[in-house]
């Protein structure tokens, strides 16, 4: 066909059909919406004919089924991408209401063409212009070029543009849209979102998505927290079902299945809960599992690039150390080791279930700075082959109102997803603790004290129903809020060392001192194990600049000015 016959064809079409209604009341009206040539070329002496000669009629049907041919779509579409060409020629964008005007006719009669205007839509012919909730839509330039150059068009070029995983979610979130702005019913998003699935049916995550056997519903909800979690993350339990559901009820249900966390894409692993905040819904977002399978060879990409709220460290890469305890302090690491070891915990895990009694195991360090909080941690940690999840205290907190409490909330989903894909449930670790675990504030008083209530909220709450292991270690254990002192299994106060264990730190640091120069060394300066190792540090400089071990004389004027109180000299702690 040549350039001016299809622009002629359209301009014809557009002449005969404009404002009249006769021609589309036949071809329309019934139920089943009958093919438009087979309405159009009835034999009978309805209104149509005395409009129209047979002629005419024939004349109109050949020129919609030439539209047809040369886009590749129905007939009844073909009427449907003629007003649009007219709107389109007189630079106007088209909506479901300039169909009425141009045929003049009660929206009614027009009502069976509604579905073959949404398959443009879904079929990429017509695109939304501007805003993704604009009402209007344009023609996809595609078939624009199409008709100028007089090419005819092949509808595989727009269904090839679809195949990525990423923009499939994204049309399926499209669908969700227009149902929200009640443009389609949940019964149409659920049709159109299958035939979406078939015309994407080469697409691997989509052939793996159909291997779980879920309804459809449940796939378009899944698609939906896809598409959310590329763009903020998470997804709002209540705006969602909103946005698919218009039965109140129905979204109730669904609401309280996923609340209860019995719904059948929290069963199979894909997607987690993330609880609400006095700040905002419930929300959603996808596990480990559920990452897997959308976001497939690019999964590792992602992980490297998510937030570093928490950096996993693991057993091979902790380094084993030699901690010296009194024997209180010795005996309470024991037992919390002893049932960190993996059968053991395994056991207790299972007896505190069938007490039904919290599964999690909390222990808090407390005490002086320098006393091995830490370190006993990591070494606990080695010593049961667990990682450590280690929580970074300054970047769970941010100066966006809100953020904080979902910065925290993510830490322990993180963790939950870590805990399901381990062999070893790990060590989720709190430094510092007493930055997030202190007193709650009157709130009342301002802002900064809602976010940090709404955090110790947060973790009140997940420490409840955590079933993994965590340690949390604080200076300042008189700053804890008492509301999460019962939430510790095992609270265990470190002392500065006895002067026992502190011979046997100087020994294991110096091993060139002799017994009796360690035992002065511990008897006469009052150190934890974290300012011994300052001394050794720069013992250790200074040997490497003189070559030598120093003396006595120089590593008690080294213990003499650790304390920053002591003004007696300026001297620095090398010799000259």
């Amino acid at each position: 066909m040549k350039k001016e016959n299809i622009l002629q064809t359209l301009s014809f079409l557009a002449l005969k059909m404009e404002n009249s209604e006769t021609i589309l009341l036949e071809a329309v009206a019934p139920n089943s919406i009958a093919h438009l040539d087979h309405a159009l070329t009835r034999q009978n002496d309805s209104a149509i004919h005395k409009e129209f000669s047979k002629t005419e009629i024939c004349e109109i049907v050949k020129k919609l089924e030439d539209v047809a041919k040369f886009l590749g779509i129905s007939t009844i579409q073909a009427v449907i991408m003629m007003v649009a060409f007219c709107n389109k020629f007189q630079d106007n964008y088209i909506d479901w209401n300039d169909v009425h005007k141009f045929f003049n006719v009660k929206s009614m009669v027009l009502l069976p063409l509604k579905k073959e205007f949404d398959r443009l839509v879904s079929g990429k012919f017509l695109k939304r212009a501007g805003k993704r909730h604009s009402e209007y839509y344009d023609i996809e330039q595609k078939v624009v070029d199409s008709v100028m150059n007089e090419h005819p068009f092949d509808p595989c070029i727009l269904k090839e543009a679809r195949l990525d995983r990423y923009k499939f979610v994204n049309e399926i979130s499209d669908l969700i849209e227009l149902r929200s702005d009640d443009e389609i019913s949940t019964s149409d998003l659920f049709e159109r979102s299958y035939e979406m699935e078939q015309q994407n049916n080469t697409l691997t995550f989509v052939q793996n998505v159909k291997k779980l056997n879920l309804e459809t519903k449940d796939r378009v909800l899944f698609y939906e927290i896809c598409d959310d979690f590329l763009a903020h993350g998470e997804t709002g339990i209540n705006c969602t079902l909103k946005d698919m559901y218009s039965n109140p009820s129905t979204r109730f249900r669904i609401a309280k299945e996923l609340m209860d966390e019995k719904q059948i894409l929290q069963k199979l692993d894909l997607v987690i809960l993330l609880r609400d905040t006095i700040f905002s819904d419930s929300n959603l977002t996808l596990t480990e599992k559920g990452k897997q399978l959308f976001l497939e060879e690019d999964f590792e990409l992602f992980a490297k690039s998510k937030n570093r709220d928490q950096k996993t460290i693991y057993p091979e890469d902790i380094q084993e150390k030699s901690l010296f305890y009194d024997e209180e302090l010795s005996r309470q690491l024991n037992l919390l080791k002893e049932n960190l070891q993996e059968e053991r915990f395994s056991e207790l895990q299972k007896r505190l279930e069938e007490q039904s009694l919290p599964k999690g195991v909390a222990a808090i360090f407390h005490g002086q700075p320098g006393t091995g909080k830490t370190e006993t941690a990591m070494q606990i940690a080695k010593a049961t082959g667990r990682a450590v999840c280690h929580v970074d205290i300054a970047s769970s907190k941010s100066c966006w109102f809100g953020e904080s409490e979902k910065l925290i909330k993510r830490i322990f989903t993180d963790y939950a997803g870590l805990c399901k894909k381990s062999p070893l449930k790990p060590i989720l670790l709190f430094n510092e603790a007493d930055a997030l675990f202190s007193k709650r504030k009157d709130s009342i008083s301002s802002n900064v004290a809602q976010t940090e209530n709404a955090i110790q909220n947060i973790i009140l709450e997940e420490m409840e129903k955590q079933d993994g292991i965590l340690i949390a270690t604080t200076n300042l254990i008189d700053n804890l809020d008492r509301a999460f002192e019962r939430r510790f299994l095992f609270k265990i106060r470190f002392n500065n060392p006895t002067v026992e264990a502190k011979q046997s730190i100087w020994k294991s640091k110096l091993s060139w001192l002799s017994e009796n120069e360690s035992r002065i060394l511990a008897e006469r300066y009052n150190f934890s194990g974290g300012e011994i190792d300052n001394i050794v540090r720069k013992v250790i400089m200074d040997e490497v600049l003189n070559g030598i071990h120093p003396d006595m004389q120089f590593v008690e004027e080294l213990c003499r000015y650790e304390k920053i109180g002591n003004k007696e000299t300026n001297f620095i702690g090398f010799r000259k």
